[in-house]
């Protein structure tokens, strides 16, 4: 039996490129002959997307178009969420996760499809950004990878099967990427470069790509909170080292102690109490701190008339 598909694209204030993007995605999955279905998440656009990507019609009889309207702005990874779980009430096998601003290829959508794993990372290839966001990503690359001992090279762009999709729905996410590089299940990774963007601008500033970067050590959580254990203990034992040697200097020799020493001395066990207590509250969060993420649809699907239903 062929694959039933369905991709979820979340977008937020695309009515202007949302129909190259539709026709474009239209297209490819036409060509696979599988029901498909491309649920749009909108999320809480001003200019109209919802009445522009409601009215697309679907040209191939294997594709329709269903529009998701989230009643306000809850965030790119809160959209995704909310789209999967409303995809998850749909008798599919597959869930394809990509943006709709035009980065993320279509093209390599037939190809992840083919691979049996329960997850298939489409991993970024060249990148057609500014040199400030490369060399930013680079350093978060590096910064993940020093935290997690993992690499981080892809993005939302994801196919999961049906199990993986219940435990993403079970556990909720902050960061999709991040929560999928850390499930037990057969993985695979498909490299595909990065387009422009359809109306060659990114609708986030370099403080929300910083902040959506460091969401995905959340997702990391006990690893943080392992380092800032070793931390701990790794300044613990050179300030314990450094008062006694400097004891030892001061009652047992007569060489004079440098004026530095005792404000080295306070530096390091103020980063000793900091890890502490970063370490006790990062702990007392992940026992009571249930994660934030929406367990119920906070909309309805519409159907929208865009080809025949799927036999």
């Amino acid at each position: 039996m062929p694959l039933k598909v369905c991709i979820v694209a979340p977008c937020f204030n695309e009515a202007a490129i949302g129909p190259r993007f539709l026709a474009e995605l239209e297209q490819v999955l036409g060509s696979l002959g599988s029901p498909c279905t491309i649920l749009i998440v909108d999320d809480g656009s001003t200019d109209g997307t919802v009445g522009v990507l409601s009215n697309y019609k679907s040209r191939a009889p294997n594709v329709r178009v269903e529009v998701l309207a989230l009643p306000y702005n809850m965030g790119h990874q809160q959209a995704i969420y909310q789209g999967l779980l409303a995809a998850s009430e749909g008798e599919y096998d597959r869930f394809v996760v990509m943006d709709s601003d035009g980065e993320d290829d279509p093209q390599a959508i037939p190809a992840a499809l083919a691979k049996e794993a329960s997850i298939v990372l489409i991993a970024r290839g060249k990148r057609q950004e500014a040199w400030w966001f490369k060399l930013g990503y680079f350093i978060y690359r590096k910064l993940f990878r020093l935290v997690t001992s993992r690499s981080m090279s892809f993005g939302n762009y994801s196919v999961i099967d049906r199990r993986i999709l219940q435990a993403v729905l079970d556990k909720g996410f902050t960061h999709y990427a991040a929560f999928l590089s850390k499930q037990k299940a057969t993985t695979t990774t498909l490299v595909s470069d990065r387009r422009a963007r359809m109306d060659g601008r990114s609708k986030m500033g370099f403080k929300s790509l910083s902040i959506h970067a460091f969401k995905s050590l959340i997702e990391y959580g006990d690893e943080v909170l392992a380092l800032l254990l070793k931390g701990f203990f790794g300044l613990a034992v050179l300030s314990s080292g450094s008062i006694a040697y400097i004891l030892y200097e001061k009652l047992f020799t007569n060489n004079a102690i440098p004026g530095w020493a005792s404000t080295l001395i306070a530096s390091l066990l103020n980063c000793t109490l900091l890890c502490l207590g970063f370490f006790a509250m990062g702990l007392l969060l992940s026992q009571t701190g249930v994660r934030r993420v929406g367990s119920r649809r906070a909309a309805s699907v519409a159907e929208r008339p865009s080809s025949d239903e799927h036999s």
